[in-house]
């Protein structure tokens, strides 16, 4: 009869989930000491790294940024109506975000506030442990003196130096007056009095105390001063910045900094905002004294050419006698008088556009093009656009290069914008030709009805017409002058503050709470993933349940690992360890995979392996020891002859062997049994010398004379064989077995080997086959057969070394 396989074919298949589920679960619970030590070690370098941090505040403020055209109607913005600043575009959002963001007007600020000098004192209690107990140097000084610092320190060198040097050193003070000057290393040590010049390594400087020392317990105390680059400090504080609009499309900006400071991260922003405001006015000055200089420019010119046409127009008037000229004129010169006028203005509008085309073609490349008595709306339009980008670009170009994409892109902008003034121009300047043309056809034809006027008339009016037009063109340029130096007395501020700067109560880092689960996440995590790789590496059998997964061949038993650390275990009558049970639980289980037979003749028990070392000679040697216990007639016959092991485990060898009687033929079966020392029920055959053809002689029909004599006189005949995978020798003697003992060693066979055993069993290779589990780790597995109770392992110790604790 077969014994049956331990998984019911027809068991329920929730019921397999969850004890597929609970293996899982149990594979990692026995490693709860690892798990518990990584806990430990995360929670213990979360606890240091917190204490050497600083608690991280956040500000907020929030601005409107000032739309000239669709906002508020200031006094600037009404300048629009007069030529300069009007028909300004729309703010863009996104370019005011990058200007409040940029590195250079954060820059600007951390100056301002004088942020690259810190001074830092008291250590906290476990940087004080860490350095008195352990002789470490932490360098963290937990209190902030922003507000109030104790020092006061004179730089003699340049500021532009200064902002770019990062350094430390300690100012220890020892008394009212004196102090000691170390570098953070203690490698350079100078003791000073207040006021003395003292030399560092970024050049000489006058420390000065800025409080009472003695009031402030600041005697015998060290002072960390640190001097941290601007440009460094910029980009620590650009990354700790946020400026998002409050809604779509909405002016109104919100503004978020953070520092380990209140009071400096409400400063920054505050600061931040005004050094905006003043970069935004000093922008719009320099536009409108671009446009001043122009006026001004253009005023001289025009007022040295009214002059010479006053004088000419004075001597006409002279020569011909210009009253008696107009008054004859009479009603019939009315209509010539209106063209003339038209003439006057096309010519005003004419010399207006070549001035305006002489700047565009004459400005620098970052030049702002004045837009001064353009009446042609798309042209004006176009040049208030072209400013508006140039004054963009500028302030971008303070933080960026040419190359950066925001300013290619706008220097794309700016070059279409100057083709399509350019072009505007030369269409006004072509119109206005044409119309000049047109009046003066008029002209000829008013001239015509006046034919006969005296000669002086014709005269007089052209110098007159002459002077009418620079006059009208004075007084233009005269009422846009006094329109800029207005512009330039209510320059106002682009951003409004809403609300100024305020900290929150409550620290935003770090989140001890997040932290420390972060801790436990990681100390569960990382052992978690540790054991999952070596189990997903690991190809070694370990359990029953990796053999059941892919074979479906009984298992006859398990036999729990040696804990002693000799491998050469034999089961005693008395001996109620683990392992002992297992081997009596084994000689019970023969009976279900022993075919029933009247005979009584002798059983015939093979035990065999796939490879070498899978303690096959230690089941074949107690398995034969447990059955001669319960006083079963029991022989061991040491068939590996290639390699024997059987004698050792037993204690004892005999003078001949199966190869000595194979070879032999006057030796007996009789002459080859040996007794097993103090055990009347147990007999031994030893394998003999070692032969060099062990195949050969296991195919000698003497071989079957031998199996005959043991059935004939034993109940039990226990057979120690060659490993399969290595040899054939197992199977040459197949046909002599009642059944096979298949041993596997648990945390030693390949999982891939199992295809080789099992291609055994479907080829029936092997009769009445069964596998035994061999040296099984019972703390690493669970359920019957793995653990018995009856005593303690052998060589195990009550009390265990303290290595062993993870174990």
């Amino acid at each position: 009869m077969e014994f049956e396989n331990n998984i019911n074919p027809h068991e329920d298949n929730s019921s397999i989930t969850g004890l597929h589920l609970r293996e899982q679960i149990e594979k990692y619970i026995r490693y709860w000491k690892w798990f518990l030590l990584a806990v430990f070690i995360t929670f213990l370098y979360t606890f240091y790294s917190l204490n050497f941090q600083r608690r991280i505040f956040e500000a907020h403020s929030t601005i409107k940024i000032k739309n000239e055209r669709q906002g508020d109607k200031s006094a600037l913005s009404a300048l629009g109506d007069m030529g300069i600043m009007g028909g300004t575009s729309k703010n863009n959002i996104d370019d005011e975000i990058e200007v409040l963001q940029s590195k250079s007007l954060i820059a600007e600020a951390i100056i301002a506030l004088n942020l690259n000098v810190e001074f830092l004192t008291d250590k906290n209690y476990l940087s004080k442990f860490l350095d008195n107990n352990l002789g470490m140097n932490t360098k963290f000084y937990e209190i902030e003196n922003y507000e109030n610092p104790p020092l006061k320190i004179n730089f003699f060198i340049s500021d532009s130096a200064l902002y770019e040097i990062n350094s430390e050193f300690i100012i220890t003070i020892n008394s009212p007056n004196k102090y000691t000057f170390s570098n953070t290393k203690k490698s350079i040590v100078k003791t000073q009095s207040f006021g003395e010049k003292i030399t560092t390594n970024f050049g000489d400087i006058i420390i000065l105390p800025n409080v009472d020392l003695r009031k402030n317990n600041l005697i015998g105390s060290d002072i960390l001063v640190s001097i941290t680059s601007v440009k460094t400090l910029a980009k620590s504080y650009a990354l700790g910045l946020a400026i998002e609009p409050i809604a779509e499309f909405s002016n109104v900006l919100k503004l978020a900094a953070s520092d380990s400071n209140r009071k400096r991260a409400e400063d920054f922003l505050d600061k931040l905002v005004e050094m905006y405001n003043e970069r935004s006015i000093t922008l719009k000055k320099e536009l409108t004294k671009s446009t001043s200089d122009f006026v001004n420019q253009r005023l001289k010119i025009i007022s040295e050419e009214l002059y010479n046409v006053d004088q000419a127009a004075e001597i006409v008037k002279s020569r011909f006698g210009a009253s008696d000229a107009i008054s004859s004129a009479g009603i019939n010169l009315e209509a010539g008088r209106q063209v003339e006028q038209q003439i006057v203005n096309a010519n005003t509008q004419l010399e207006q556009i070549v001035s305006i085309k002489g700047a565009v073609k004459n400005k620098g490349k970052n030049d702002i093009i004045p837009n001064v008595g353009i009446v042609d709306p798309t042209v004006a339009n176009n040049i208030n656009k072209y400013n508006e980008l140039i004054l963009n670009k500028k302030a971008l170009l303070k933080n960026s290069t040419e190359k950066n994409p925001t300013v290619v892109n706008l220097t794309d902008q700016i070059n279409i914008l100057e083709n399509n003034i350019n072009q505007g121009l030369n269409n006004i300047e072509s119109s206005q030709k044409i119309a000049l043309n047109n009046y003066t056809k008029q002209y000829g034809i008013a001239q015509g009805r006046i034919y006969g006027a005296p000669k002086q008339d014709r005269a007089i009016r052209d110098v007159t017409r002459k002077q009418q037009t620079k006059e009208a063109l004075y007084l233009y340029l005269l009422q846009k002058r006094e329109e800029t130096a207005i512009t330039l007395g209510v320059a106002e501020a682009k951003a409004r503050v809403i609300d100024k700067a305020e900290t929150k109560e409550d620290s935003i880092a770090p989140k001890k709470k997040f932290s420390y689960l972060g801790a436990l996440l990681a100390g569960l995590f990382i052992p978690f993933i540790i054991l999952y790789l070596r189990d997903l590496l690991d190809s070694k059998i370990h359990s029953r349940e990796d053999i059941e997964r892919v074979l479906n061949i009984p298992i006859i038993g398990d036999i729990p690992k040696l804990e002693a650390k000799t491998d050469r275990y034999l089961i005693k009558k008395e001996d109620h360890t683990g392992i002992a049970e297992s081997f009596r639980i084994l000689r019970t289980n023969l009976n279900f995979i022993l075919p029933k037979t009247d005979s009584n003749a002798g059983k015939v028990i093979f035990v065999t392996s796939t490879i070498a070392h899978e303690g096959k000679s230690l089941v074949a040697t107690n398995l034969a020891t447990a059955l001669s216990h319960a006083e079963k007639k029991t022989i061991i016959l040491g068939l590996d002859i290639r390699a024997p092991k059987i004698e050792p485990y037993l204690g004892v060898r005999g003078k001949v062997g199966i190869t000595n009687y194979v070879i032999n033929s006057k030796i007996k079966p009789e002459d080859l049994i040996i007794s097993a020392p103090k055990n009347d029920y147990l007999d031994i055959v030893s394998s003999g010398d070692i032969a060099p053809n062990p195949a050969e002689l296991l195919m000698n029909d003497r071989i079957k004379e031998l199996f005959e004599f043991a059935k004939n006189n034993y109940e039990y005949v226990i057979v120690d064989t060659a490993a399969f995978s290595m040899v054939t020798d197992t199977l040459l003697l197949s046909q002599h077995a009642d059944a096979f003992i298949y041993v596997i060693r648990a945390n030693f066979l390949d999982r891939r080997m199992l295809k080789y055993v099992k291609f055994l069993f479907n080829e029936k290779r092997l009769p009445n086959m069964a596998l035994l589990l061999n040296g099984l780790d019972q703390k690493k597995t669970y359920g019957y057969g793995y653990g018995y109770g009856y005593g303690s392992q052998l060589g195990e110790e009550n009390k265990r070394p303290w290595w062993k604790f993870l174990s």
